[in-house]
C-alpha cells in the first residue's frame, strides 16, 4: 500500500479548486438530493452538544463557522447516514464529498431536515432569550412548565422551511413578539452562507493533502477519523470502513474493539507506520482491498484467541498489541499449522504474563519484522524469540482487583474457563453478554466496608457473574448446595458455608487459595513454559 505513494506529493492542480458559497437551506437540499454527502459509513462525531450548540449560536449571530471542502467525483446509489437521519442517494457523476466538514454538515442536517421523535431531547429556541436562544430540551419537560398555546421554546427542527414555521406558529398560537423573532431566527439560519471550495481531480492525493494540512493543526483528530474522512468516499463495501469491522466482529461474542484496533491491524497488514504521518504512504485505490483484508485477518485473529487462546473476550484481553501482531500473521498464513498455533498460544500467554505485549518492552515494529511472507514456522519461532517463558511474579498477586488491569484480566480468564454458572438459573452464563457490560459483571460477596476483612479489595471476593448486591449472592448461595455448579465459580462447600454463616475472613482465605491454585494451574498450562518449542516435523523436512 505504501510503494505507490511513499513520499510522493500530489501534482499540482491543473484547474483551480471553485471558491463558492452556499446558502443553508439549498446546501441542505442537496444533502437531501444525493448530492453533497459524507462517507457511506458514518464517522463517529466528536462533538458534544455544546459543540452544536455553538454551531447554530454561531450562525445566528453571522460568525463564520469554517470552509466546506468538498471533493466532486462520482458517487454510487447508496444509503447515506447522517446521524439519526438516513439519506437514500441516487447514483450521479458530480457528487461532492465532504472532505473537510462533515461533523458541522452531519449537525445541521440531523437538526434540520429530521422531525425528532414524539418524546426525544432535541435543539430548541428559546424566543425570549436573546444571549443564549439554543438548548437541548425534552418535549415532555417542557409540557410541564409552558402552556400549549403561545409557547416560549420551538423546536430547530421547524426552521429551516419558511412555510412549516408559520404553520408551526398558527397552530401554537404564538404572540406576535415570540413570532416576529421565531421568523427572523428562521430566516438567519435559512440565509446563512457557508463557504466552501470544490476540488475537481483525478488525483486522489490533492484532496488528501489538503485535508491532512487543515486538520493536524488545531483541534486534532485521531488517526481513524482521518482514515474515513479521507478515504470514505472511496469505500463502496462491505465493509464500509472501520467502524463497520468492528461491528461485524462484534458479532463474534468477543466484544466491540474500537476504530483504533482496526487501523492498527491495517496498517500492520499494509506496512503503514504507526507513529507517524500514515496518509502519504497510502494508495487511495488500495483502501477497499486493504479495507476487506483487514476484517478477514481480524475474524481469524479473535477466533483464535476465542478458542485457541481460551481468552473470550476483548473486555479480557490484557493487551492490544496481539490483535496487531496476528492480524498480520493471519494474513500471510490464513490456514496455519496446528504447530503453528500452538505455538503461537505460548507467545501471546507468555508474552503477557511476562509483560512484555504492552508495545513498550518489546515494539510493534519488532514484532512485525519477525512476520515473514512465505516463512510460517519461522514467523512464529522469531515471535516466540522476543518473549519470556518465566512470568512476571505480580500477575499471581490477587490481592487487588481491577478489571482495567492486564494481570486482573489474565486472572479473569481462568475464572472464564470453568464456564460460570448462573446462581439463579444453573445455566451457563453467556459471556458475551455479561461482558458487554464489564462494569456490572464481577459483582462482590463482601460488602466493602469499614472493618471488612482485608482480601475485600482482591478477586476472592468476586464472581464473573450478572450483577446482584452481596446480600443477594450470599441469599442464592445459601440455599445451593450442587457442588458442580458451585465449582464453576472456585467456590467449595466448605467455602460456601464460611460466606453463608458470615464468617467472611475464612471464606476470603479458602477462595484465595482456591483461585491461587486455580490461575497457577491455567496460567501453566496456556504458556507451556517448559514446553518443547520446535518447529513441527512437517517443517523440518520441508526444510531438509
Amino acid at each position: 500500500m505504501n510503494e505507490r505513494h511513499g513520499g510522493q506529493q500530489p501534482k499540482r492542480l491543473e484547474k483551480r479548486p471553485e471558491a463558492t458559497t452556499f446558502q443553508l437551506d439549498m446546501l441542505l437540499a442537496k444533502v437531501l438530493e444525493g448530492q453533497v454527502r459524507v462517507p457511506r459509513f458514518q464517522r463517529g462525531l466528536r462533538w458534544e452538544d455544546e459543540d452544536r450548540l455553538q454551531l447554530f449560536d454561531s450562525i445566528y449571530r453571522g460568525y463564520p463557522i469554517g470552509t466546506l471542502l468538498l471533493w466532486k467525483r462520482p458517487g454510487p446509489e447508496a444509503t447515506v447516514p447522517l446521524g439519526a437521519l438516513t439519506v437514500h442517494a441516487p447514483k450521479r457523476s458530480d457528487v461532492l464529498w465532504i472532505v473537510d466538514g462533515q461533523q458541522r454538515v452531519t449537525t445541521l442536517a440531523e437538526a434540520l431536515l429530521r422531525t425528532p421523535e414524539p418524546d426525544e431531547r432535541s435543539i430548541h429556541v428559546d424566543l425570549d432569550n436573546e444571549d443564549e436562544p439554543f438548548s437541548y430540551l425534552r418535549p415532555s419537560k417542557l409540557r410541564n412548565r409552558e402552556a400549549p398555546r403561545d409557547p416560549r421554546y420551538m423546536p430547530i427542527s421547524t426552521a429551516l422551511d419558511s412555510a412549516h414555521l408559520l404553520d408551526w406558529l398558527i397552530e401554537h398560537g404564538v404572540n406576535r413578539d415570540r413570532r416576529n423573532r421565531a421568523i427572523e431566527i428562521g430566516k438567519r439560519i435559512r440565509e446563512y452562507h457557508v463557504p466552501a471550495y470544490i476540488v475537481e481531480t483525478e488525483d486522489d492525493r490533492v484532496p488528501i493533502t489538503i485535508f491532512d494540512r487543515t486538520n493536524r493543526t488545531g483541534r486534532r483528530l485521531t488517526d481513524p477519523e482521518v482514515f474515513e474522512a479521507l478515504f470514505g468516499s472511496m469505500i463502496e463495501g462491505p465493509p464500509a470502513g472501520l467502524e463497520d469491522i468492528a461491528r461485524i466482529l462484534d458479532s463474534t461474542g468477543f466484544g466491540r474493539l474500537g476504530r483504533d484496533d482496526v487501523l492498527d491491524a491495517l496498517r500492520a497488514i499494509e506496512g503503514l507506520p504507526f507513529h507517524e504521518d500514515f496518509t502519504r504512504r497510502i494508495d487511495p485505490e488500495r483502501v477497499p482491498d486493504a479495507l476487506r483484508a483487514t476484517e478477514r485477518a481480524m475474524r481469524r485473529t479473535v477466533a483464535f484467541l476465542q478458542h485457541d487462546a481460551s481468552i473470550p473476550h476483548r473486555e479480557l484481553l490484557p493487551y492490544s498489541l496481539p490483535l496487531t501482531i496476528l492480524s498480520r500473521f493471519f494474513h500471510s498464513f490464513p490456514e496455519p499449522r496446528i504447530r503453528s498455533r500452538t505455538l503461537l498460544r505460548r507467545w501471546v500467554w507468555r508474552g503477557s504474563l511476562a509483560m512484555q505485549l504492552t508495545g513498550a518492552t518489546v515494539g510493534i515494529r519488532q514484532h512485525l519484522e519477525c512476520i515473514r511472507d512465505g516463512d510460517e514456522e519461522g514467523s512464529v519461532q522469531r515471535l516466540l524469540g522476543l518473549v519470556s517463558p518465566q512470568p512476571n511474579p505480580d500477575v499471581l498477586n490477587i490481592a487487588d482487583f481491577n478489571r482495567q488491569v492486564a494481570k486482573s484480566r489474565l486472572q479473569c480468564c481462568a475464572l472464564a474457563s470453568l464456564r460460570p454458572r448462573d446462581l439463579r438459573t444453573g445455566g451457563t452464563i453467556d459471556l458475551s453478554t455479561l461482558l458487554s457490560t464489564p462494569e456490572k459483571a464481577f459483582p462482590m460477596l463482601v460488602a466493602r466496608r469499614k472493618g471488612a476483612p482485608p482480601d475485600v479489595s482482591g478477586l476472592a471476593n468476586r464472581l464473573l457473574h450478572p450483577h446482584l448486591s452481596p446480600g443477594e449472592l450470599r441469599d442464592l448461595l445459601r440455599d445451593i448446595e450442587d457442588e458442580a455448579l458451585l465449582a464453576t465459580h472456585a467456590i467449595t462447600t466448605q467455602t460456601r458455608i464460611a460466606l453463608v454463616v458470615g464468617k467472611h475472613d475464612e471464606f476470603l482465605s479458602r477462595r484465595h487459595q482456591s483461585l491461587r491454585e486455580l490461575i497457577e494451574q491455567f496460567f501453566r498450562q496456556k504458556a507451556d513454559p517448559g514446553a518443547d518449542d520446535t518447529p513441527s516435523v512437517v517443517s523440518m523436512l520441508e526444510d531438509d
